[in-house]
């Protein structure tokens, strides 16, 4: 890292999921370790066309963090999707250091919110598990992360909820999400949910940035999963990163109005992660215009439901005077984007996000 730079942020290739790696020198000059989420199983290792074990982007991250003898000081799950906790459960599974590597977990499980809310835990969300190598569902996936994270001292165990200021290594955390209301819908019985509201199912990339701004209308995830997301503002120094996992706009929305932002008073911020990989039922003009930043982060490579759908993207190319959009996966882009709609639309452009942006 250059001597110069406080902070470094990586989008690992995380297939349709979010890994996030933040690297941040404190005020001590002391490199610290921030990961958020940690992608599908794919992520940490998968099999190669030869069907040969590869590393995965997750585990290279870890093997460097090993080598530069630093820790991972604060690991958070946003939530239990397999896209957010895959790989982090295939690392818990093949690495038995793995426990001695993680210093700190957020994580709002099941049976935490059941004692904040003083209710008892729905008997179908609790099946153990016969063994740790099938993560069927969301909720055994998050039973046996919520084990493994308690048996082993490494959890931070308190509900991360919207309203909260947190104060780590110097950096401030400023939690959008979720709302108590959010974590309230989470006791009930966990079970494959219904589709996502408006999420794309066919790819929309063939049709024109004009089109898309003409015709444009939205409709609000309806996930209880995404609603219970956690969603913060990252602020250290100069630098503020609102990263949104897979949170609800209008979650994120009463947040930022609460804390006295406005369209005219928007929160400014250097980099924007958006939620649920540009899924069109996360991002809406309402939330945007709360919002002052020239850069969005999209974690997919497009492989789930064709996020990021391309209406998210010309909501935001329409809202905005001057766009920089972050891929992880940049070769996306080229699928998404014709050259009328650089024509059509000259105040965006495309950025490649594998590498780590110095902030």
């Amino acid at each position: 890292m250059n001597v110069a730079v406080n902070m470094e942020l990586r989008l690992l290739q995380a297939n349709n999921g979010d890994a996030i790696h933040l690297k941040i020198k404190d005020e001590e000059a002391k490199f610290r370790n921030i990961l958020i989420d940690g992608g599908t199983g794919d992520t940490y290792t998968y099999k190669n066309h030869k069907s040969k074990i590869q590393d995965g982007a997750l585990k290279s991250l870890i093997e460097q963090i090993r080598i530069r003898h630093e820790y991972i000081d604060l690991l958070i799950l946003t939530h239990v999707d397999d896209d957010h906790i895959g790989g982090i459960l295939k690392w818990f599974e093949q690495d038995l250091q793995a426990k001695d590597l993680v210093k700190k977990v957020w994580f709002n499980s099941g049976r935490l919110i059941s004692e904040y809310f003083q209710q008892e835990e729905i008997p179908e969300n609790l099946l153990t598990i016969g063994n740790h190598h099938s993560y069927n569902t969301s909720i055994s996936q998050g039973v046996v992360f919520e084990d493994f994270i308690e048996e082993n001292n490494i959890w931070d165990r308190r509900i991360i909820k919207s309203g909260d200021e947190i104060n780590l290594f110097g950096i401030k955390f400023t939690i959008l999400s979720p709302s108590e209301n959010q974590l309230k819908k989470l006791l009930t019985k966990w079970g494959k949910e219904a589709p996502v509201a408006d999420t794309s199912r066919v790819n929309n990339y063939s049709i024109s940035l004009s089109q898309l701004v003409a015709s444009d209308s939205f409709r609000e995830d309806n996930s209880i999963h995404n609603g219970s997301s956690i969603a913060f503002i990252l602020e250290y120094q100069a630098q503020k990163i609102l990263l949104l996992g897979d949170a609800h706009p209008q979650t994120i929305i009463d947040s930022l109005t609460n804390m006295g932002y406005s369209s005219q008073n928007p929160v400014r911020v250097d980099f924007v992660k958006l939620s649920h990989h540009g899924s069109k039922a996360n991002t809406n003009n309402e939330l945007l215009n709360l919002i002052q930043s020239e850069n969005f982060l999209i974690s997919s490579n497009g492989s789930s439901h064709n996020l990021p759908d391309k209406q998210c993207l010309a909501r935001i190319i329409n809202c905005k005077k001057n766009v920089n959009l972050h891929f992880n996966y940049p070769e996306l882009a080229t699928q998404i984007f014709s050259e009328q709609d650089f024509k059509n639309f000259p105040n965006f452009s495309v950025c490649d996000v594998q590498k780590p942006i110095e902030i």
